[in-house]
């Protein structure tokens, strides 16, 4: 998937679980077992990144849902298992894509691995990591590791915090929209990383 995406916000995903149920802890339940149910197709199908494809299935039913989008279909997993469909194919595009990158890059001389964006992008997230305080350690650990160890990662975390699992998820991508959001204030140049911390509701 590419970088420049759109991204989650606290907004689009109080309309994603709105929508799932009118009450919060039972919309909280049917959102882990749909995200449950991603992560079986997407493994099933062998992508190596499952529940990052999942993030992004529900990142997409939750823009449509803040855009106005009403869920008819009496089970909305029936309308994300079309989302996730296209977001599987899209994967193999890209798959394809990158091979084919691959092949040419080995009959070209090696470039520069990091360009001047880069180098601004890393500057700006190192600065508004800063900024988030303590919810810096645990949002890096989140997102730390690969697959089986992410996933253990995930789950002594949720422990230490005092929380379930789903809820940590929730946490992390309000954290994630705010963190990316001040990111791309940084890189525009705009105003920079706000001065106060972000903090997660």
């Amino acid at each position: 998937m590419t970088s420049d995406r759109w991204q989650l916000t606290a907004e689009s995903l109080d309309a994603l679980l709105d929508a799932l149920d009118a009450d919060r802890d039972e919309a909280a339940r049917i959102y882990e077992r749909i995200r449950s149910r991603l992560v079986h197709l997407f493994r099933w199908r062998g992508c190596s990144e499952p529940e990052e494809l999942v993030d992004e299935t529900l990142n997409r039913v939750a823009r449509k849902l803040a855009d106005g989008l009403e869920i008819r279909a009496e089970d909305p997993f029936r309308y994300v298992i079309g989302v996730a469909h296209k977001v599987f194919h899209e994967i193999l595009r890209h798959e394809t894509r990158r091979q084919q990158a691959l092949r040419e890059a080995q009959h070209s001389p090696d470039p520069d691995p990091m360009t001047d964006g880069d180098r601004i992008r890393l500057r700006c997230l190192d600065r508004c990591l800063e900024r988030l305080g303590d919810d810096r350690h645990w949002i890096l650990r989140f997102y730390q590791g690969e697959k089986g160890v992410r996933i253990r990662n995930r789950k002594h975390l949720a422990t230490e915090l005092g929380i379930t699992a789903n809820a940590l998820r929730i946490r992390a991508h309000r954290l994630r929209s705010r963190l990316e959001d001040c990111v791309r204030r940084c890189v525009t140049g705009s105003s920079g990383p706000p001065r106060s911390s972000p903090t997660v509701a």
